[in-house]
C-alpha cells in the first residue's frame, strides 16, 4: 500500500507521527521505531499537535530543499551582518523558510541560497546573479 493511502498515528514513545509497522495489526498500530502502540492522530494532545504540526512543516522544508541555518547561522556563512540577511531574504536573493505557531518561531536560510549568494560574491562581487560575466 502507497504511503499516501496510509493512515500516519502517534507514538508517544518516539514523539512523532509514523505509519505503523507493516506486520502490525489495523486495530492495534505498533512503532516501527519501537514497537510501542500508537494512537490515531485525532486523539493527539494539544502538545502533540503542536509537535506534530512543527514536524509536517520541517519535513516540506527538508522536501522543498530549503533546509539550511538561522539567519545568525547564515551570517556566520556569508560572512556579512545580520540586516544584510533581512535585505537578502526580503529581496528573495535567500530563501526563507518561517514557522510562527503555538508560541514558537523558528526561521531558516536554505543552504542551496546561500551557497548561490556566496558563488555570486565571489564571481561578482555582489549577492545577486545580474547575469553578466
Amino acid at each position: 500500500m502507497d504511503e499516501t493511502e496510509r493512515e500516519r498515528f502517534w507514538c508517544r514513545d518516539c514523539g512523532r507521527a509514523n505509519y505503523p509497522d507493516e506486520s502490525s495489526s489495523p486495530d492495534n498500530p505498533l512503532c516501527p521505531g519501537c514497537g510501542s502502540e500508537m494512537k490515531p492522530l485525532r486523539e493527539l494532545t494539544k502538545t502533540e499537535r503542536g509537535s506534530l504540526a512543527f514536524q509536517d512543516w520541517s519535513e516540506e522544508v527538508t522536501a522543498a530543499g530549503k533546509w539550511g541555518p538561522s539567519p545568525g547561522g547564515a551570517v556566520a556563512d556569508l560572512g556579512c551582518d545580520r540586516s544584510m540577511i533581512d535585505k537578502l531574504a526580503e529581496r528573495r536573493i535567500l530563501e526563507k523558510s518561517v514557522y510562527d505557531r503555538d508560541g514558537i518561531y523558528v526561521v531558516m536560510i536554505s543552504d542551496r541560497s546561500i551557497k548561490k549568494a556566496k558563488e555570486n560574491k565571489a564571481k561578482r562581487g555582489k549577492w545577486t546573479d545580474s547575469g553578466e560575466d
